[in-house]
C-alpha cells in the first residue's frame, strides 16, 4: 500500500471520526435538517459511499464510471435516503460503517498507478481519487461543523 494510499484512508477515517463523535451527541429523534433526523443523515452519507465504491472499483478495473447522478445532487440525495427508509436505525448505522469500510477497501485494493489518473465522476465531471476522497471529508466535515453549532436549536419531534 502506498503512503499516498495511507494518507487518503487517514483522512476518511479522521472525518468519520469528527462526525460520529457529533452524532453521538444528539438524540436519534432529533431532526438535523428540515426532515432528517440521525438516520436519514447517515443514509444520505451512505448512498454515497456507495455510490464512490463502485466508482472506484470500475477506475481500478480500467473501465469508465457510469454517470449514475443524473437528475442532480439534491434529486440523488432523495432518493437515496428514500431507498433507505425501510432499515431501522440500527440497520443504518450498519450501513453507514461497512459503506465507508468498502470505500476504504476499494482504496486499498487501486493500482497505484490509478491515483492520478483522471476518470469520470459518477455526478459529471471529471476527478481523481485524490479529489474524491477531499469532497468527501469536506463532506463529513461540514454536517459535523452543522451538528455542532446547531446542536442547541434541534426541534424536537411533537
Amino acid at each position: 500500500m502506498t503512503a499516498e494510499i495511507d494518507d487518503l484512508i487517514e483522512k476518511l477515517e479522521h472525518a468519520r471520526s469528527q462526525l460520529n463523535a457529533c452524532l453521538d451527541k444528539v438524540a436519534p429523534q432529533l431532526e438535523l435538517y428540515p426532515t432528517w433526523k440521525v438516520k436519514q443523515l447517515m443514509d444520505h452519507i451512505t448512498g454515497w459511499d456507495e455510490l464512490v465504491t463502485t466508482a472506484f472499483h470500475t477506475h481500478s478495473l480500467g473501465d469508465t464510471p457510469a454517470l449514475v447522478v443524473k437528475h442532480g445532487i439534491n434529486q440523488y440525495n432523495k432518493e437515496s435516503v428514500s431507498i433507505r427508509k425501510a432499515l431501522s436505525l440500527e440497520q443504518s448505522r450498519q450501513a453507514f460503517a461497512a459503506s465507508r469500510a468498502a470505500v476504504i477497501q476499494a482504496l486499498r485494493e487501486m493500482p497505484s498507478e490509478k491515483l492520478t489518473q483522471r476518470f469520470r465522476a459518477p455526478w459529471g465531471g471529471t476527478c481523481t481519487v485524490a479529489s474524491v476522497v477531499e469532497i468527501f471529508v469536506s463532506h463529513e466535515l461540514e454536517h459535523a461543523k452543522h451538528i455542532e453549532d446547531s446542536s442547541s436549536n434541534f426541534v424536537e419531534p411533537n
